[in-house]
């Protein structure tokens, strides 16, 4: 047993655990975080230090009863819709609609955002009504009737896994019995990764990762290449921490005007974007400008919200591809190229307090996870929760930092805040020495604000090149060499080594859950995506609700289908001609030529002839853009339906027509259609069957 271990154990007691449990509890693909699974294992154990076959046979039987797979989702929903009891564990959560005068519970695994909780059960939890709350909740279906229009969940049940409880003045004092590599080492197993695997400097790389986490503000890029295990301590570390991909809105992040609820910047501690390369936004402009006034100031107006202030971070993790020295291919040009036009944005990437070069770290395998002891997840999360209130920390660095070249506002303040978040993190009794203090609290600050600083330079001529440098340089700032503008046009395109694409070989099926549990498979993001996104599910509007367009709702289901069926009885009047235009426009061709058929009906004769000009005339210009588009008449449909020949089947209860009539023909809904009110619907996803 290592040094560190040993006192662990001794001045840590209770609260920490062996690691490697959470691997060989029996847990399996189940999609629970880090900090649960340890709570759960933590509840079983007789002795902390042994996992006995007795208490992995109790674990077992808790996940079997209480954690249901994915695809035990419908048959859920069929239990409640046949009048049975259900429970199981989730991460719920309730918020509150003024409006509508009501409290709405959130079940992500049933993927419903309209239940109900009895009143007791958010008041005795008001951690529901902020990050959410992991526990069992007891659910039962009330069916529709004339009462009650429609089906309603309610939660009457609710046990919530313990709350975490950490005196931060004796977290401190435990600091005293470590020395700094040992203290280091034992973070490193704390997070989950085996810290014999990472030299000093990935170390600290790794631990930067929880700057976000302790420190207000604190606004972070990741670039590195799949299978590095980028989101993993986001995902796992922290229930004050949320993790989103694929569409972002400022309705999600900011403020969702329709329901009059605050989005999860003002609600989580750190807002993580996913695969940040792939990010989808409204190409308003709004979302660009809210996150540039936010990034800045830390407060933003949207609609009926006039000023809301709040103090998370924004972390950013985006794949990148290396080239065949394992650097990132075509760095020269500047790497936040990769991001979308709308995140490339120079005043908006200079807001960032430091960009993380995960390229240095090795990729995730079998050997990864720790193997030792390490302070429990809730536990954990709890103290990085804790250390963000504590302002002496900042007071620190501002009398013992000592900075050349860093005159900038923005590239001071950053620097400032990451050596503040490391300081919290490393040394919580404030007792470094001044080396030490520049070693690993001063030194990687600057360092990942001179690699945000040495982009802008790529991207905009007006950026003047600058090196930081403290009191105590170290071989990265001697090693710096000024970076200047770098036209994309003039730079000849390296051939990629596809090192970001080989797959990672797999031996068993121990190693494949690790590489899982890491989010480091050999899955492409597509096909990442493609599992996040497309599921069987039902998404209810509620009426006057905005933020949804064609393109969001149906685009993904609609990918590589080279024959798409719409059955839709309304498609008569001028605004519904259109609609169905906007659809055909995001119809995926890529695939090559595009059947596209549909079956509607007209009033009488006379309609009929005027739409079939029409259509006709649809016809001859989506022929131009690969989609061949027929149609037919059918005056006795009703049912609306959407069906591809790549085995999904889409049901709007509307049809295309699920937008209310805008005020006027002037309005900017016109030209996007998340900005419209939508009209009170259910729109069903479901795989064909045969």
């Amino acid at each position: 047993m290592e040094t560190f271990e040993q006192k662990a154990l001794d001045v840590f007691s209770e609260i920490v655990i062996n690691k490697s449990f959470v691997h060989k509890a029996g847990f399996g693909s189940r999609a629970i975080p880090t900090y649960v699974r340890e709570w759960i294992i933590s509840h079983y154990l007789d002795d902390s230090t042994e996992l006995t076959e007795a208490a992995r046979q109790k674990i077992a039987g808790f996940v079997q009863k209480y954690v249901p797979d994915k695809s035990q989702k419908e048959t859920i929903k069929n239990q409640l819709f046949e009048q049975m009891e259900v429970q199981f564990l989730d991460n719920f959560s309730v918020y509150v609609n003024l409006e509508k005068g009501d409290r709405y519970l959130n079940i992500p695994f049933l993927d419903e955002n309209a239940a109900f909780a009895i009143p007791q059960i958010v008041q005795d939890n008001e951690m529901l009504l902020s990050s959410g709350l992991w526990g069992v909740g007891k659910l039962y279906y009330v069916p529709k009737n004339d009462d009650n229009p429609r089906g309603q969940i309610w939660m009457r049940e609710f046990r919530p896994f313990q709350l975490a409880n950490m005196d931060l003045e004796y977290f401190r004092e435990c600091r005293k019995s470590f020395s700094t590599q040992e203290w280091i080492d034992f973070l490193i197993s704390s997070m989950g990764f085996n810290y014999k695997l990472y030299s000093e400097r990935q170390k600290i790389l790794l631990i930067c990762r929880l700057i976000p986490m302790v420190e207000p503000r604190y606004n972070l890029v990741e670039l590195a290449p799949k299978g590095t295990g980028k989101s993993f301590v986001f995902e796992n570390m922290s229930r004050y921490v949320a993790v989103r991909s694929g569409a972002i809105s400022p309705a999600v992040l900011f403020f969702n005007d329709s329901r009059k609820t605050p989005g999860l910047i003002t609600r989580y501690d750190s807002v993580v974007i996913d695969e940040a390369q792939k990010v989808k936004a409204d190409t308003s402009g709004e979302l660009t400008a809210l996150l540039k006034s936010y990034l800045e100031a830390g407060r933003f107006a949207r609609g009926s919200a006039s000023s809301i202030n709040a103090e998370a971070g924004l972390v950013m993790l985006a794949n990148i591809d290396l080239d065949q020295n394992k650097r990132p291919l075509n760095e020269q040009v500047g790497l936040f190229r990769v991001f979308p036009n709308f995140l490339r944005e120079t005043a908006f990437i200079d807001r960032f307090s430091g960009l993380l070069p995960g390229w240095d770290l090795p990729r995730i395998s079998k050997d990864t996870p720790s193997k030792t002891i390490g302070l429990k997840g809730d536990i954990f999360g709890e103290i990085l929760h804790s250390l963000r209130s504590d302002i002496s920390y900042r007071d620190y660095v501002k009398t013992n930092m000592e900075l050349q070249n860093c005159d900038d506002m923005r590239d001071s303040k950053a620097v400032e805040a990451g050596a503040t978040g490391l300081l919290k993190i490393l040394f919580p009794d404030q007792d470094p020495s001044e080396e030490e203090f520049y070693c690993y609290c001063a030194n990687p600050a600057l360092e990942l604000r001179q690699r945000v600083r040495d982009e802008l330079c790529k991207l905009d001529r007006e950026y003047v090149p600058v090196t930081f440098t403290s009191k105590i340089p170290d071989d990265f700032q001697r090693g710096h060499r000024l970076v200047s503008y770098s036209d994309p046009n003039s730079i000849p395109v390296s051939p990629v080594a596809h090192l970001d694409a080989d797959p990672i070989p797999v031996k068993d099926e121990e190693e494949a859950e690790v590489l899982r549990y890491f989010g480091a498979t050999d899955e492409t993001s597509d096909d990442k995506d493609k599992h996040d996104e497309l599921s069987a599910k039902t998404i209810h509007i509620r009426e006057g609700e905005t933020g949804y367009s064609y393109n969001n709702l149906f685009g993904p289901y609609l990918k590589g289908a080279t024959k798409i069926f719409v059955v839709d009885p309304y498609v008569r009047l001028e605004y519904q001609i259109r609609n169905f235009i906007v659809f055909a426009g995001i119809i995926d061709t890529s695939v090559g030529q595009v059947e596209l058929k549909l079956t509607t009906s007209a009033e009488d004769a006379y309609q009929e002839k005027i739409q079939e000009q029409k259509l006709k005339e649809i016809s001859a210009s989506l022929a131009q853009h690969g989609i061949i588009f027929t149609f037919d008449f059918d005056p006795v449909i009703h049912d609306r339906s959407i069906r591809m020949d790549n085995g999904w089947c889409i049901y709007p209860g509307r049809g295309l027509d699920i937008y209310q009539k805008p005020d006027s023909k002037y309005e900017l809904s016109e030209i996007d259609q998340t900005k419209r009110k939508c009209r009170e619907t259910d729109i069903i996803f479901q795989q064909a069957k045969g």
